[in-house]
């Protein structure tokens, strides 16, 4: 059985149909999606769409998803979680509400654990020491080597007394997540931890593209193969421009363009300076106000290394 892992879309249907194609192409028998379906790209409701038929498939909720159940508003700070929210259709919007948060099943003896965060199975193994607002710090001379990156997350969960804590009480098995926006994949004795990264975002310092991995399973033995589907981001950016969604989000949008195009983590230092630009106006108002969001990001996007921006 060969599984094709997916996770962290976020509304980027043109990443996805590469990878469910490329998946396919291998060899694929069925689809794992582990959350985060809409929001920063225009296109979540063709996505959910997407995914609703893509069969064999198994779905869990992402926290985008629950983003998605806010009452809409007239601020700045959400004006894309509403716009996204306001394209899907009754039906899409209905599938993304009955998902489950977690998903446990067995593949040929081998027992399968699928969420959208690894905080559910390891704590803040992952979360503390590789969360993006960090990589930069800890990667700040360019593209990060993937290799150098997977043994990077290797020694550091193997360092970690409480990781190997919880080691010892979680049953054996594949445990699947995303959330993190980072590929990577480890092996800790019975246990096999596999995030696919962001196939919509990709946020680890590395290579742009899209990301995800494959899972076989034959004879009870488990092997995995990480795949990340290059493509043009321009021509990305250049769609997501002419979409209603950079009119109704122009912020939010330009935000994603400079993740898309260094694959670093923007959004975290965007944030911290439009609170740091309100308190120095007197705006107390939050989320942010429209005219306040703009300013700040005009601001913001003056400053030569944003993503390097202290908190």
């Amino acid at each position: 059985m060969k599984y094709a892992i997916v996770s962290d879309i976020h509304g980027n249907l043109p990443a996805l149909e590469l990878v469910m194609a490329d998946a396919l192409q291998r060899g694929a028998n069925a689809f794992l999606f582990a959350g985060d379906y809409c929001t920063s790209a225009p296109w979540g409701d063709e996505v959910v769409s997407t995914l609703r038929t893509a069969f064999p498939a198994l779905c869990v909720r992402g926290n985008e998803e629950n983003h998605l159940r806010m009452p809409p508003g007239t601020d700045g700070q959400f004006a894309v979680t509403y716009w996204s929210a306001s394209k899907l259709s009754a039906e899409n919007r209905s599938w993304l509400d009955a998902l489950p948060e977690r998903v446990n099943f067995t593949c040929d003896g081998v027992a399968i654990h699928m969420t959208h965060s690894s905080a559910v199975f390891i704590g803040n193994a992952e979360h503390e020491p590789f969360r993006t607002s960090l990589l930069p710090l800890r990667y700040p001379d360019g593209p990060v080597n993937h290799e150098d990156l997977l043994q990077d997350i290797y020694r550091t969960l193997d360092a970690n007394p409480a990781f190997h804590e919880t080691l010892r009480t979680l049953p054996a098995g594949v445990y699947i997540f995303g959330h993190s926006h980072s590929q990577w994949h480890a092996r800790f004795g019975n246990h096999l931890f596999i995030n696919p990264g962001s196939c919509g975002l990709p946020l680890e310092c590395g290579a742009f593209g899209a990301p995800y991995t494959l899972l076989t399973i034959e004879n009870g033995q488990c092997s995995v193969e990480e795949r990340r589907i290059p493509y043009d981001r321009e021509a990305l950016i250049a769609q997501v421009k002419q979409t209603d969604q950079y009119n109704a989000a122009r912020v939010w949008s330009e935000v994603i363009f400079r993740e898309w195009r260094t694959c670093r983590e923007h959004v975290i230092f965007f944030l911290r300076h439009a609170e740091k630009y309100a308190r120095r106006i007197g705006d107390e108002r939050r989320p942010f106000a429209p005219d306040t969001w703009e300013a700040a990001y005009e601001e913001w996007a003056e400053i030569e290394n944003p993503h390097m921006e202290a908190p």
